[in-house]
């Protein structure tokens, strides 16, 4: 064990109980929770995107590089950026990986070549994505449907859906919904879910139409969406500052019952609960934050435990 990891164990409250392997990206390396253990992998990078897949873990290293782990256990570059990108997200697919960056461009990765997705940048639409701050816009997140339709969120631009693996794309929902995550859900085909700046945004047809919710919440700024068995979980806060930050839930097919998880929670968080740091996993959940807390669930978020705190900002959560 490094002396990274025993300086965190030493520092943090932990609980070693959680029985699923839960990976967790943070500014200082991939920490890995389990019943049998707490490891670190890639120690002093930045790790802020995770996909785990069928042939291995995925993750995004310092912003700039996409490494693979496979079944060994050993770990592998499989591309870094190139003209200056910043890579934000990676959604594996076939044996190809879809890489979303800044500037908004899509990227194919496969077998150590890079692709770049020529289609994505005639998007209709295109010229109207911007940022708040006058930056360029970029992909904040990917996800792929029941069919293999592939969606991309844009910051701001809305949501885009490719029927035909990339080759052409068709704007869904109104860009200035302000989306930061877009997630497909795999038992539920044509149900797409979204967490924008006006709460949750719904689509029940793919993306051909959608709705929004926001009751019960006590402000609509969303940064992370993500679903527990039949149970919606979504972060939501004041706005991009991150004030009175907190976790919702709200069961799957009944609108309007939007919760504010409290049990073993704070009441508040002072920052986001940001885009990939709140992931699932049947009936369990987990979520970090950017002051190092790590919380889990085993009842679909009606109850929450603190799993660490002390950690390096955690940029990223998932189930392996």
């Amino acid at each position: 064990m490094t002396g990274f990891v025993q300086q965190t164990m030493a520092s943090s409250e932990v609980d070693a109980s959680h029985d699923e392997p839960l990976i967790v990206g943070t500014n200082k390396g991939l920490l890995s929770f389990s019943k049998s253990e707490q490891r670190i992998e890639l120690e002093g990078h930045n790790i802020t995107a995770i996909a785990p897949s069928l042939n291995g873990l995925w993750v995004v290293v310092d912003r700039k590089s996409v490494w693979h782990r496979g079944d060994r256990g050993e770990w592998q570059v499989v591309a870094s950026t190139i003209q200056d990108l910043q890579l934000n997200c990676i959604q594996p697919l076939n044996g190809k990986v879809l890489v979303g960056t800044s500037q908004a461009h899509l990227l194919w990765l496969a077998h150590g070549s890079i692709e770049f997705i020529n289609s994505f940048d005639l998007a209709p639409g295109r010229d109207e994505w911007y940022t708040p701050w006058g930056g360029s816009p970029a992909v904040r997140s990917l996800a792929v449907g029941h069919s293999g339709e592939l969606y991309t969120n844009v910051h701001v631009g809305g949501i885009l859906r490719s029927k035909d693996r990339g080759h052409s794309w068709q704007p869904t929902i109104d860009l200035h919904s302000d989306v930061h995550q877009v997630l497909t859900v795999p038992e539920r085909p044509g149900l797409v879910l979204a967490a924008t700046a006006k709460g949750l945004a719904i689509s029940i047809n793919g993306g051909d139409s959608w709705s929004f919710d926001q009751a019960n919440l006590h402000a609509t700024y969303s940064r992370a969406v993500a679903v527990c068995d039949k149970t919606i979980l979504m972060s939501t806060s004041l706005g991009p500052s991150g004030a009175k930050a907190a976790i919702y839930r709200r069961v799957l097919d009944q609108p309007g019952t939007f919760e504010k998880c409290e049990q073993g929670l704070p009441q508040w968080f002072s920052d986001n609960i940001n885009t990939g740091s709140l992931a699932t996993l049947k009936d369990k959940a987990a979520f970090g934050t950017s002051d190092g807390q790590l919380f889990v669930s085993e009842d679909a978020g009606l109850t929450w435990k603190q799993l660490a705190s002390g950690l390096p900002p955690i940029r990223c959560v998932g189930f392996s």
